[in-house]
């Protein structure tokens, strides 16, 4: 037997001993019970027609945006809201438990979508208002205990408000009741004189009296019970919201993700003379400053330019194999699907999970492992038939860890298919340590096979496979280390 055969059998050999199915996915889905205009139902029987297995939800957790002028801004407040789940959250489990039980074939996920924080520029005397970062967004998954979801501290959520040193300030107004009913219970006394007569006219002061308690009364209703924000909309707390709804779900064994973390969001509207706009500037670089996330949105319908090789994301992924963060980043790709407007369908965007089976379980837990890779579907439909790296001693596929001491021969083998255009050229680009190592272009399918020597650190090997611009696939990396 030659040496080359002796290690082709060691090498199959070492292949995962279970297989893992993939599942094509559609991650951030919105149905009508928040901003949607499907019902789960819906979204269910269109995901069936494309060939989708699961439907990662995210409901709106909290649509509400508020502004108050200072020192009474309770009092003062204007508020504008939307459908989201933030009140109805057992509803919606239940809703979810249901379309489990009439479409058995696909996996739903619940999650929500947050809005963590928002702040208020701009001068309120020139009628000119700005609200900024109102989609710099979090994707919530695996928290499906309802009290645990109303406590987080998200601008704008009562049950995360708590009594501070400055809600004092919004409960002054309520005092002016006091005087008021004092004004209105003590008539004030006039005396007219009528030749050598003098008249006592005892009047009350309604308008006044009356407006003082008024005042007092809409300050008790309007600020009750007097608590206020963690991060409340009126300065810019950076990344401290996010990091803290991060910490909190991650501690209870969910998982977060960025959502759009290069999309461009803005517009403005009038109300009156008020000029109010909006705008969202992409936040890439915010995702190199906070830690514990689990994924971002990787792959989606505008270009991006985080996950290209040598980018911000081969960074992230560098630090983690470098020891400088504590876990690793993985990628998704992202619907973010409303309705079926403007272009938008259920399926082009997708992330293909491989899981042990087909349950919410499975699918949380490869989210959670890195067990998935990202598409984007024009018209070739690239499906990535295999991944691993392997060793005389073992093998690893996405999201996992190939232990090889320095020195030890590795092989990295892959299969791209085209299942809807077959033949077609496919550009392959091998990213190690976020450098390109190696690239390949021929028809599909295409069998790759790269060899390499553990150098004895831990490094890091993901795959981008295009045809076009509308057909792209991203791989999460597989990693070795000694």
């Amino acid at each position: 037997m030659t040496a080359g055969a002796a290690l082709a059998l060691l090498l199959a050999a070492a292949a995962p001993a279970a297989a893992l199915e993939r599942l094509p996915a559609v991650l951030h889905v919105h149905s009508n019970f928040s901003t949607g205009t499907d019902t789960l139902d819906g979204l269910a029987t269109v995901a069936q027609e494309q060939g989708v297995g699961a439907l990662l939800l995210s409901e709106n957790y909290l649509l509400r945006i508020e502004y108050g002028l200072p020192p009474f801004r309770a009092l003062t407040r204007v508020v504008h809201e939307e459908r989201s789940v933030l009140d109805r959250l057992e509803s919606y489990f239940a809703r979810v438990a249901e379309a489990r039980r009439r479409f058995p074939g696909i996996v739903f996920v619940p999650g929500v979508e947050v809005m963590p924080h928002y702040h208020w520029s701009g001068n309120p005397l020139a009628l000119d208002l700005r609200i900024r970062d109102s989609q710099k967004n979090l994707l919530l998954f695996g928290i499906d205990d309802a009290e645990v979801l109303r406590r987080l501290p998200v601008t704008g959520n009562p049950g995360a408000r708590a009594f501070q040193a400055r809600a004092l300030i919004e409960a002054l107004p309520a005092l002016l009741i006091v005087p008021g009913l004092v004004v209105l219970l003590r008539p004030r006394r006039r005396r007219i004189r009528l030749g050598a007569a003098v008249i006592v006219q005892r009047q009350r002061r309604w308008l006044l009296g009356g407006t003082l308690v008024l005042i007092g009364v809409v300050s008790v209703v309007r600020g009750w019970p007097f608590t206020v924000d963690r991060y409340p909309p009126w300065r810019d707390f950076g990344l401290d919201p996010h990091q803290e709804i991060i910490d909190a779900v991650e501690a209870r064994g969910g998982a977060v993700v960025w959502s759009f973390p290069e999309a461009r969001d803005g517009g403005e509207r009038f109300f009156g003379p008020a000029r109010v706009s909006w705008g969202t500037a992409p936040y890439a670089d915010d995702l190199l400053a906070t830690s514990n996330y689990t994924a971002f949105g990787a792959v989606y319908e505008q270009p991006t330019t985080f996950a290209r090789p040598g980018g911000g994301w081969d960074r992230l992924l560098t630090q983690y194999a470098a020891g400088e963060r504590a876990r690793p980043v993985w990628g998704v790709g992202e619907s973010g699907y409303h309705q079926a407007a403007r272009g938008k369908r259920i399926g082009p965007i997708q992330t293909v999970f491989l899981v042990e089976s087909r349950t919410e379980a499975a699918v949380l837990d490869a989210l959670k492992r890195g067990r998935m890779y990202a598409v984007r579907t024009s018209e070739v439909g690239l499906v990535l038939a295999e991944l691993v790296v392997a060793s005389a001693a073992g093998a690893a596929t996405m999201g996992e860890t190939l232990p090889a001491p320095a020195g030890t021969p590795l092989e990295l083998r892959a299969s791209i298919d085209a299942t809807r255009a077959p033949g077609r050229v496919v550009r392959v680009t091998l990213v190690k340590n976020g450098q390109v190592a190696e690239t390949w272009s021929g028809p599909a399918p295409l069998r790759i096979v790269h060899r390499d020597v553990a150098d004895g650190r831990r490094s890091v090997y993901r795959l981008e496979a295009r045809v076009s611009a509308g057909d792209h696939l991203l791989s999460n990396p597989v990693f070795v280390a000694p």
